[in-house]
């Protein structure tokens, strides 16, 4: 007899709408890896050109409508708070997302025998889930992930006491870096359920990996992710002028969309760069891979947005590193669990374009050094990033009855 797995209801606002769409596609990769132990259900929000329901790669996948299909534009395309922030209007979508992805949620949960919800984010996956178990008598678990925007964004006195409320009704929690569990637990109290430090993952066997046959570019920088403030890619458009004069040659390549674009993109004509700067936006991973291939260095020059909102994890850092490219990027607690500075990356000050174009100046001048980074990044990004370490750990958290992992036995940069 075919051993009947269980059912795990994965809930999120981030996910491929199509095979080869260029969102982000961790809680994909995650979700498909974990079909190996349960039978997975995604429920994600729906988009024009997207499929409403679908059998992908062993998920059975579910996007819900919550406004007419032209509409549907509060998620994808750089995220709900970017998205809320570029354009105001779109918060009258709230109340509509929010109903539908709970409609949803109910009618999947009526159709499926779930024994685990996984929940991507408090808000607001966390908070539907909660609500549309709650006073029931016979539940799934409700095991929550927080990326980071969730946790470190969300600063008011609402959607603290709304996370607060969240925390304390699910079974078990993890975050996907060790600078994540001060704030979640402040949140959880004196009696949090079980909390866990597992990172995301990427393909390091068969994507992210180094090419020794394809030459590097000379004077080529690399910058990918959400052009958002808390990326801090200003400051390295500073350091870029501040380093052409003596590296009239250098070129930066910037991968990824998102609300500040034009205002960078402005930025680039006022600082006179643009002829060294090439933006062009959200690539597949075939393309992703193939710069970060041959770029001399990719650079991160992460911040704290004004709203207390900041790098959650990094995954550009490490398939930057899984393909053999050095990287730097700025000393931010999470970016610790992926770099160790002068070992497998350098690390400058945050909001330090100064100290950002000293750092740049000094690996393109060592290739030495760039070679030894690389070789490093290389080997600690495949033992502690790769999906098949990533998944089993998931695993664990995700059982019937979560079983955590200790926060001590977690792999940690530092």
């Amino acid at each position: 007899m075919a051993e009947v797995k269980p059912i795990l209801l994965v809930t999120t606002s981030t996910f491929p709408r199509w095979e080869g769409d260029s969102e982000p596609r961790f809680v994909y990769d995650l979700s498909r890896h974990l079909t190996e132990q349960f039978k997975v259900v995604v429920l994600a929000p729906h988009a024009a050109g997207a499929k409403t329901a679908e059998v992908w790669n062993g998920m059975q996948v579910h996007r819900y409508h919550y406004a007419p299909a032209a509409w549907e534009t509060l998620a994808y395309n750089g995220g709900i708070s970017a998205n809320l922030k570029q354009h105001r209007w779109k918060a009258l979508l709230l109340p509509l997302f929010f109903i539908g992805q709970c409609w949803a949620l109910r009618k999947l949960l009526k159709t499926y025998p779930v024994t685990t919800i996984h929940a991507h984010w408090l808000i607001p996956q966390g908070l539907i889930a909660a609500l549309a178990v709650w006073g029931k008598s016979e539940k799934p678990n409700l095991v929550c992930t927080s990326h980071g925007g969730d946790l470190f964004g969300l600063q008011g006195t609402l959607s603290t006491y709304l996370k607060r409320w969240v925390v304390q009704h699910c079974q078990a929690l993890t975050v996907v870096s060790h600078a994540m569990l001060p704030p979640l637990q402040a949140l959880a109290g004196a009696n949090p359920p079980p909390i866990s430090v597992i990172p995301m993952g990427t393909d390091l066997q068969r994507t992210f990996i180094p090419a020794p046959q394809v030459s590097r570019a000379p004077n080529q920088l690399l910058f990918v992710g959400r052009l958002v403030e808390k990326k801090g890619l200003p400051y390295l458009l500073h350091a870029l002028q501040q380093l052409l004069p003596s590296h009239p040659d250098l070129q930066l390549i910037v991968a990824g969309s998102g609300t500040a674009q034009t205002d960078l993109q402005q930025l680039g004509e006022g600082l006179g760069i643009s002829q060294h700067l090439r933006f062009v936006g959200r690539l597949e991973h075939t393309s992703l891979v193939h710069l970060y291939q041959t770029a001399t260095l990719a650079v991160f020059p992460f911040i704290q947005a004004k709203d207390g909102d900041m790098e959650g994890l990094g995954l550009v850092m490490i398939e930057a590193m899984g393909c053999g490219c050095p990287v730097i990027a700025s000393d931010l607690p999470a970016v610790r669990d992926v770099i160790r500075h002068g070992e497998t990356g350098q690390l400058v000050t945050a909001a330090d374009s100064r100290a950002l174009a000293t750092a740049i100046a000094a690996l393109l001048a060592d290739p030495a050094q760039r070679q030894v980074l690389s070789t490093q990044a290389l080997a600690t990004v495949r033992n502690s990033f790769a999906w098949e370490t990533v998944a089993q750990r998931y695993q664990f958290c995700l059982q019937p009855k979560p079983c955590p992992l200790p926060i001590t036995e977690v792999t940690h940069a530092n």
